[in-house]
């Protein structure tokens, strides 16, 4: 790659890691400056991470309203120009014109409905997804197999009607949906089916555990754009059907589904 583009590469490290920065350009000049247009920096976490727009004062103040507009927490822009002489206290005596971009990354929250072997393992994966991850289970936590571990990256929450929750939870959210029971995995996907405001929502299972669900669906009235939003099987491809290995495939395809959801493209 060009030197001159790796800051496409730091961004979207950046981006991966789920770190808000912002890009700061120089969008134009008049008389004297330090650099032309065209050089850009990268401000992360109150501080130069890439790049350069001249060093001194003006640096600075660059990084001051770059770390402003990230703390915002939003993804906007803003434009500035700054008189070197008046504004930076540097000689030169031109006019620098700024565009600076905040990224404040957004990864909706991840509600896996079941706290087996694989929502486990699913759960233990919360740092590589990036989000909250909450496991939702109406048994005692005494009763779940295997044994829920003391520390665990993910929360817990234990209620007698799983699919009661579901009217609760924020618009955007990811559901999966993967308990002990299939009376109950039947009753969370019709009560996620009658919202039309969730990210993403799949059902663990066999492509005949799908067929009897998509039956059961047409009769009790869901139509087939509310059927065709659940994803069934989840993963990435086959996998082995050892739990970690299951959990690893779906764990890909929902950050797959994020990256494309974040650059605006379709399925």
């Amino acid at each position: 790659m060009d030197p001159s583009q790796s800051w496409i590469e730091e961004l979207a490290a950046l981006r991966d890691a789920g770190t808000p920065c912002a890009v700061v350009v120089v969008s134009g000049s008049k008389g004297s400056v330090p650099r032309e247009a065209g050089a850009r920096m990268i401000v992360a976490g109150g501080d130069l991470v890439w790049g350069t727009i001249g060093g001194g004062r003006l640096e600075q103040l660059a990084i001051e309203a770059a770390t402003e507009l990230v703390n915002g927490g939003t993804s906007t822009t803003r434009a500035m120009e700054l008189p070197l002489s008046e504004s930076a206290g540097q000689c030169c005596g031109g006019v620098v014109q700024l565009l600076v971009e905040s990224f404040v990354w957004r990864t909706s929250p991840l509600y896996v409905f079941g706290a087996g072997h694989v929502a486990q393992a699913l759960g233990g994966l919360a740092d590589y997804l990036r989000c909250r991850v909450e496991l939702i289970d109406p048994r005692e936590e005494g009763e779940i197999r295997p044994r829920l571990p003391k520390e665990r990256p993910y929360e817990l929450r234990l209620v007698d009607a799983p699919e009661g929750e579901v009217d609760e939870l924020p618009a955007g959210a990811r559901v999966v949906i993967m308990t002990h029971s299939h009376d109950l995995d039947q009753r969370i996907v019709e009560a996620a089916l009658r919202r039309d405001d969730l990210a993403y929502l799949g059902l663990i299972g066999s492509d005949r555990k799908w067929a009897r669900f998509q039956k059961r669906l047409v009769a009790k009235g869901y139509t087939p754009e509310q059927i065709a939003r659940v994803r069934c099987p989840i993963g990435l491809g086959p996998s082995s059907k050892e739990p970690t290995a299951i959990a690893i495939s779906v764990a890909a395809e929902l950050l797959a589904e994020a990256s494309r959801a974040a650059c605006g493209t379709a399925d």
